[in-house]
Parts: structure tokens; C-alpha cells; sequence
């Protein structure tokens, strides 16, 4: 049922209209009445009808300015200007408004049928449109939230894909590029806080995300394992050692909350400002390696502090990239050898403490996994968080850094071998015609001394011995067929030359075309 408002001086003039309109829509509208402008705004407010039918001249506000004050307030609700002839000008006035229609007095039946007609259906468009953009607004508010994830993933992991930052980024209309990460690290060693805390960490969770956005405006992960990785927008106008002193604060804060209200000891790391999405992963491995104790497990520690004190240099990203480049070319010794020395560095820098180095070797491996396209960041963060002292945390990183080389391996050896299958396929339709390894090593885009070396190794053959061995088999089946003659066959395998053919084709089966044919025949039976 919809509210009809009927806003006329003359209640004779209300009344015959109500009656008119419900012997044409029967049980379809609940009916207001109006004697004068100020009653017609008063009832439009209260009672926010779908249609108003407002009388142009009334005493007091008058019809064209209550139509204002309506419309300003209730900008869908659709306005029928009722005028005489002597006040058509108006109506003029009110359509520019944007009152819908007019009628004359006195209305006839079949106009205030049509008027309504048309009104109903605007009034259920205008439903039907609010109702998708609400179910709209319903799923984005269902993906918003894992849009963020799944940005703070490839964050935390390194898959960084500008194309995809961006896409998720304007999706949470994020304009910030320049930022720094940190990361809350809960207990795991007890085994009553951890017990304690996995009964509680969805409540966790949330009350931390909440207290961190609205502090913060940031990036919130999800909770993995044991910890909860948040990206920070730069503060405007800060200095990057005030925005260090402000983000020690906040993780003071984080760590009180989390202690006040749910009892749990948490070790708060926090990375360096940096600039784009390649930055804000960096600082999330700076993060993770210092959130787990130098000296105990709840407290706060910023990556820039824990450089200066401990008298070292960073680990530059040089000596990650050569790691990385001997992985890349698949070079186990050196790869390991380049480990090693790493892994012996983190441990002086730490005074051997496991947590430490667990997460300077966490942070290096899943930049050597982003490196190498692997999608194994989180089996590497799953299988070094088990690691409980330095040996079996050493294998295990070692393990990794070999099934990342056997990975790149497998997958040159399927690329390789998918080479070989689109050259055979090639060959395959093409060796009956003057064929050039050439054409075909720019046909699978190698050069050609490359595709000659690689065509051996999977083939087993020469390029031009296999397209010899192709053209003997399929001139044998010819000859066998005694359908054409050996000229005719010599030009259907690809030669130009009879007697060209002839010698390749005694040189492979050991007797010439005519004298095959003549063994053919005389094997053949009467």
C-alpha cells in the first residue's frame, strides 16, 4: 500500500479526489489530506508519502513553495501539480521543480488514472534500483574484508604484482605508498598461553583490528599461526624518526591491550619506513625478525633500533640478490655456501637466539620464494615456525632453499619439453615441404643454435636426421601403397631431386627406392 497526500484548500476538492482514485485502484492507497501548504510539509515529513497532489493556490505557504521545502527534504517523492486554467504559468514553474506531472481542474478519471499509472512505475523502478544498490553494497561489504586480506597476503608473502596492488588497492581506496609494517607476535612456547590464546583469538583478533584502524587507518592481515601482521600508512607532515617514536607508542598500546584485556603476553616487531609495495613487504620482513625476543617475549622493538644497538649493518639487499641469482641458475653449491654465511651472520647479530634468527631466515626465504615464483609462503612460514633450536631451524631452511632449486628444475624441464612438443607438432605438418630448422626454431621463438642443442637432447637426433627418418618411413608407406610412382613419391616426402632421394633413401634402409619396391612385390601375394 502506498501514502497518497492530497493537499488542497477546498476539502470538497480532497474529498471527490479520494474517491475518485479509489474506485480506480481499490485498496491501494492510504490517504492524507492537507488544507494548506504548512499542514502539507508538516505531513510530508512525518509521514513520507510515495505521492503528493498539491493545489497550486492555497492560503498561507502556497502550493509551489511547499513544493520546495518537500522536494528538498524528500527528493524521490513524486509531486502532482492540481492548478486551474488561470494559474497554468505555475505549473509551468513546478515541472522546472521537479514535480512530475500536472493536472487541470476539475481532473477527468481516465488523466488520474494515467498520471498514476506512470507514477506507480517510476516508484517501483526507484525500488527496485535502491534494492540493487543495497544487495551491492551488502557483497562489497562481504568483499572488502578480503580484498584486505588477500593484499596484506601478497604483502606478507612477496607476491607482489603491481597490476593486482593496484586493483585491490583502489578497491579499498587505499592512496598511501608510502608506509611501514608491524607485527604482533603471541606466545606459543606455553602451552596454557597457547591454549589460552587459541580459545580467544577470533575475540583477539577483532578487538586488535578494531583499536589499530581507528588509531591508525591501516592495513589489517589475518592471523596466521601466531601472528598479525599490520601495514601503517605514513603520518603527513612527521619526520621519520617521530613517525619511529609514534609506531613504538602504538605498539605499547597494542601490546597493553592485549595484556589488559585478555591476559596475553604479545612481542610487538616493527619494520622501517618504506616507500611503494616492494617497501611495505621489505619492512614486514624487517618486522618479523625483530618481533621475537632479543631479551624477552613481551615487549616492543623497532628494526632501525635493534640495527643501531647491535653495532651491525643490515643485511643489504645485494647480498639477498646474489642468494637469490645462484637459486635462479640453479646453482646448489653456491646457493648454499651463500646461505650459510648469512645464516652464521644472523646468528652473531642475535647471540644464537632461536626466535631471532627464525625470523631473519623466515623473512630471507619468503623473498628468495618471491624471487623464484614460488606460492610456497606459507608452508615456509608454517614449517620454519616448528623449528624449536638452530640446527633443525638450518635444515629446515636448507631443506626449502633445495626444494625451491628442484621446483625451478621441474619447471625448466616441463617449458623445455613443452619446446620440444609444439617442434615436433611443427615438423610434423611441415616436413613435406622445404623445412628449415631455422623456420622452426623461430616458429617456438629460440634461436637456432639453442634449439639445435635442445632438439638433441629430447629427440635424441639431429634436427635433420629426424626430418630424414620422418620422410623415409613416410616414402616406404608410399612405395608399399603402389600407387605412385618413385619420381612422384620422391616429390611428395619433400624432395627435389630423384637422385638425391635415392641416395638418402639407400643410405637409411640400406637398398634403393626401386629395389624396395621390387622386395615389396615379390613379398606381396599373386
Amino acid at each position: 500500500m502506498y501514502r497518497l497526500l492530497i493537499a488542497d484548500d477546498e476539502a470538497l476538492e480532497r474529498e471527490g479526489l479520494e474517491l475518485m482514485i479509489r474506485h480506480i485502484f481499490p485498496d491501494m492507497f492510504e490517504f492524507l489530506h492537507a488544507g494548506n501548504g504548512r499542514i502539507a510539509i508538516q505531513l510530508a515529513e512525518e509521514q513520507r508519502p510515495e505521492i503528493i497532489f498539491m493545489d497550486i493556490k492555497m492560503p498561507g505557504i502556497q502550493g509551489l513553495e511547499a513544493v520546495r521545502q518537500i522536494l528538498d527534504k524528500l527528493p524521490s517523492t513524486q509531486i502532482v501539480i492540481i492548478t486551474a486554467h488561470d494559474y497554468f504559468a505555475y505549473a509551468k514553474e513546478g515541472l522546472l521543480l521537479g514535480v512530475r506531472n500536472y493536472l487541470l481542474k476539475p481532473a477527468r478519471r481516465d488523466e488520474v488514472a494515467d498520471v498514476l499509472k506512470q507514477l506507480l512505475a517510476v516508484i517501483e523502478e526507484q525500488k527496485r534500483h535502491r534494492n540493487e544498490q543495497l544487495e551491492l553494497q551488502e557483497k562489497l561489504a562481504h568483499l572488502l574484508p578480503l580484498a584486505e586480506n588477500e593484499l596484506a597476503l601478497m604483502l606478507m608473502l612477496e607476491h607482489v604484482q603491481d597490476l593486482e596492488l593496484e586493483q585491490l588497492a583502489g578497491l579499498l581506496e587505499l592512496e598511501w605508498s608510502k608506509g611501514y609494517a608491524m607485527v604482533l607476535s603471541f606466545p606459543r612456547h606455553s602451552g596454557a598461553a597457547w591454549e589460552e590464546f587459541q580459545q580467544a583469538k577470533r575475540e583477539v583478533y577483532e578487538a586488535v583490528k578494531q583499536f589499530a584502524k581507528a588509531g591508525l587507518s591501516c592495513l589489517t592481515g589475518p592471523l596466521i599461526g601466531h601472528q598479525l601482521a599490520l601495514f601503517i600508512p605514513m603520518a603527513p607532515g612527521r619526520t621519520g624518526y617521530s613517525q619511529r617514536v609514534s609506531s613504538l607508542d602504538w605498539g605499547e598500546r597494542l601490546r597493553s591491550l592485549a595484556g589488559e584485556r585478555f591476559g596475553l603476553s604479545v612481542s610487538v616487531g616493527i619494520g622501517s619506513i618504506r616507500e611503494g609495495w616492494d617497501g611495505l613487504s621489505r619492512s614486514y620482513r624487517e618486522a618479523v625478525r625483530v618481533c621475537a625476543g632479543y631479551d624477552d617475549s613481551s615487549s616492543v622493538r623497532h628494526y632501525d633500533d635493534m640495527v643501531q644497538s647491535s653495532g651491525q649493518t643490515a643485511v643489504s639487499l645485494d647480498e639477498e640478490k646474489k642468494l637469490l641469482d645462484a637459486l635462479l641458475q640453479r646453482n646448489r653449491q653456491e646457493a648454499l655456501e651463500r646461505f650459510g654465511k648469512l645464516y652464521a651472520y644472523f646468528g652473531q647479530g642475535s647471540g644464537q637466539q632461536v626466535p631471532v634468527v627464525r625470523g631473519e631466515v623466515t623473512g630471507l626465504l619468503l623473498f628468495l620464494s618471491r624471487g623464484v615464483h614460488s606460492a610456497a609462503g606459507p608452508e615456509i612460514l608454517a614449517s620454519l615456525s616448528a623449528a624449536e633450536d638452530s640446527e633443525s631451524l638450518r635444515l629446515s631452511a636448507e631443506s626449502w632453499l633445495e626444494r625451491l632449486i628442484y621446483n625451478l628444475e621441474e619447471e625448466q624441464e616441463h617449458s623445455r619439453s613443452h619446446v620440444h612438443q609444439r617442434a615436433l607438432l611443427y615438423i610434423g605438418q611441415k616436413y613435406k615441404e622445404d623445412i628449415s630448422m631455422e623456420q622452426t626454431a623461430e616458429y617456438v621463438n629460440l634461436s637456432p643454435h639453442y634449439f639445435s642443442k635442445l632438439f638433441r637432447q629430447h629427440a635424441g637426433e639431429t634436427f635433420i636426421d629426424h626430418i630424414t627418418r620422418l620422410r623415409i618411413n613416410e616414402a616406404k608407406r608410399l612405395i608399399a601403397e603402389e600407387q605412385l610412382n618413385l619420381k612422384e613419391i620422391c616429390y611428395e616426402v619433400g624432395y627435389r631431386d630423384p637422385n638425391y632421394f635415392s641416395r638418402v633413401f639407400k643410405k637409411a634402409v640400406g637398398i634403393t627406392p626401386s629395389e624396395f619396391r621390387q622386395q615389396h612385390e615379390k613379398q606381396a601375394p599373386c
